[in-house]
């Protein structure tokens, strides 16, 4: 009887603990933004209003079914970037005694949800979500807790397990209402003593957090990313896999936010970028590009519109789409050549063949330009729009470009001038004898005031007091000259646009006929002009790997972006809009 009542007195009191950290644990009140319970430190955060909704509806999606399905995922699927992710995943389910899978993804996507990434190569997170306490306690992490050690911070009790071999630490608690897990100890510790109101560093209160936040305008939002600039550009990880490959010109930003907000019919995300130094307020000067916008056709497939363009891209343009005399930096490559045992290196012929004597310099183009160069260079040039689209011929084999820019100016373009200008520049690339380069009236019933090189190269032009159009096409010329009435739209610093749907086809169309005569050599015949890869070869990138990933976002129609900078931020505003 005295040892039962010496069990009892010392059973007694611990489960008294337990039940006392456990009411602590789930009484003690949520805090009203997430962000207030993740200690400081990350890289970013990402937060949803809804996860358990967004999963839910991505698992149901047509774009999820066709994804899986696609040449893109199955390319994916074999990366080296998803094998490194595979193995993450094996370290973290011997570390946590769960599979990190989709159903337990499933099981701890509560409502309100956010993640924190605090280091990008050694996948350091940590993740809170508003759960319900019975689907809390019914999550594999919760059930699999009588093989962890048990700890406490904050006044609540938090499990902790390693994997010795991999070194990968999974950690929980639940508190107030919150879910969390971490692969850090010190991240959950640290988000329950900030619950518990301990004084501690948290990433509310970080600067460049904080500002950020403030500088995002108001209205609803589903997800929200909120990203470090300055310590992402320095992560290595971030710098390699980043697939912009433009982090220098990132450099001069120190954050930035992007909210996605899903509405009927569209997605619309809204994002700043905040600046390291401030630069002068360039809003003043967006209203040029909005009058060029209003001349965008309904037909363009792409268009990008840009307020006080500089010399060097408009004669970049002209020499790439116009008269195509540029040669494009080929792809970046860290593999050597390959080299076939049956090409021959060399004969006794080539003794006599100098190797000492340097390559032969065309400056042809340079030459042919700078009349048109100084012509547009003497213009204040204050805005300027490309546009771009794509036509299948009458004999349905080849799709043909079509490309236009307009170039608004201070004052009145001299038709004559730039006439002359072209001419001189087809002269010195297309003709010795000055053949083709006399220019007549467009035809085709294009509208009036369009004219075009008479011979074989594809030039066409139009003035209309201080705006000149330039094309390779009298159709797109002419359709943006007959819109040269329309009000104009709202202005941008940047502004661009492209048709996923309308261009889609033709894509696929040009890119198959592209990749042709590869795809047939490297499946000994099978799937040659098929849009995806046969089995046992990598697909084809553009009309096997990207088509497919275009046709699992088949619903795309139109998306748009509008930059507008003032200053001390760039604000931009995308929208995607979903056919039913």
């Amino acid at each position: 009887m005295t040892r039962i009542k010496q069990r009892v007195w010392i059973v007694g009191p611990a489960v008294l603990a337990v039940a006392v950290s456990m009411w602590w644990a789930f009484a003690q009140p949520a805090p009203q933004s997430l962000a207030d319970a993740f200690p400081a430190g990350p890289l970013l955060y990402l937060e949803a209003q809804d996860f358990r909704a967004l999963v839910a509806d991505w698992n149901g999606s047509a774009e999820r079914r066709a994804w899986l399905q696609s040449a893109n995922y199955g390319a994916f699927s074999r990366s080296h970037l998803l094998l490194k992710l595979a193995d993450a995943q094996s370290d973290f389910q011997k570390a946590a005694g769960a599979p990190p899978d989709y159903a337990l993804l499933q099981a701890m996507a509560g409502s309100g949800s956010a993640l924190a990434i605090y280091d990008i190569g050694k996948l350091e997170f940590l993740y809170v979500t508003r759960l319900e306490q019975a689907r809390a306690l019914n999550t594999a992490l919760w059930r699999a807790r009588g093989s962890y050690q048990t700890r406490r911070a904050g006044g609540v009790a938090y499990y902790l397990r390693e994997d010795r071999d991999s070194h990968r630490t999974v950690a929980f608690a639940y508190a107030g209402g919150l879910l969390l897990a971490a692969t850090r100890e010190d991240l959950v510790s640290g988000a329950l003593e900030l619950l518990a109101r301990q004084n501690r560093p948290s990433l509310a209160a970080e600067i460049w957090f904080s500002d950020t936040v403030r500088a995002a305008a108001t209205g609803g939002r589903d997800l929200r990313l909120v990203y470090n600039l300055e310590r992402l550009s320095g992560a290595v990880h971030f710098r390699s896999y980043w697939a912009q490959r433009n982090v220098s010109e990132l450099r001069e930003f120190r954050s930035g936010l992007a909210d996605l907000e899903r509405v009927r019919g569209e997605m619309r995300e809204r994002r700043v970028m905040l600046r390291a130094n401030s630069e002068p307020d360039q809003t003043a000067a967006e209203s040029p590009a909005g009058q060029l916008l209003a001349l965008v056709p309904d037909s363009a497939g792409l268009y990008r519109a840009w307020a006080h363009p500089a010399l060097p891209q408009v004669g970049e343009w002209v020499r790439q789409k116009l008269f195509a005399s540029g040669i494009v930096a080929g792809p970046e490559s860290k593999l050597a050549p390959s080299v076939s045992a049956d090409e021959i290196a060399g004969t006794e012929q080539n003794l006599e063949i100098r190797i000492d004597e340097p390559p032969l310099n065309d400056d042809r183009a340079a030459a042919a330009f700078v009349a048109l160069g100084q012509q547009i260079g003497g213009m204040g040039l204050q805005a300027m729009v490309e546009i771009e689209n794509t036509r299948v011929d009458a004999d349905q084999v080849f799709v043909r470009p079509q490309s236009a820019l307009v170039l608004l100016a201070d004052k009145t373009w001299d038709g004559d001038a730039i006439r002359t200008a072209l001419t001189t520049a087809a002269n010195g690339l297309w003709t010795s004898s000055r053949l083709g380069v006399g220019w007549r009236a467009a035809t085709g019933g294009v509208t009036n005031g369009v004219q075009e090189l008479d011979g074989l190269g594809a030039v066409a032009m139009a003035v209309d007091g201080n705006r000149l159009i330039l094309g390779n096409s009298s159709d797109l010329v002419g359709a943006v000259l007959a819109r040269r009435a329309q009000p104009a739209l709202a202005g941008a610093v940047y502004a661009a646009g492209w048709r996923h749907a309308r261009e889609l086809p033709n894509f696929e169309r040009m890119t198959r006929m592209i990749d042709f005569p590869q795809i047939r050599v490297e499946a000994g015949g099978s799937g040659a002009g098929t849009n995806d890869a046969a089995p046992g070869r990598e697909p084809m990138f553009y009309s096997e790997n990207v088509a497919s990933l275009g046709r699992a976002l088949v619903r795309l129609d139109l998306a748009t972006i509008t930059v507008h900078d003032v200053g001390s931020m760039l604000r931009e505003t995308v929208v995607y809009r979903l056919n039913p």
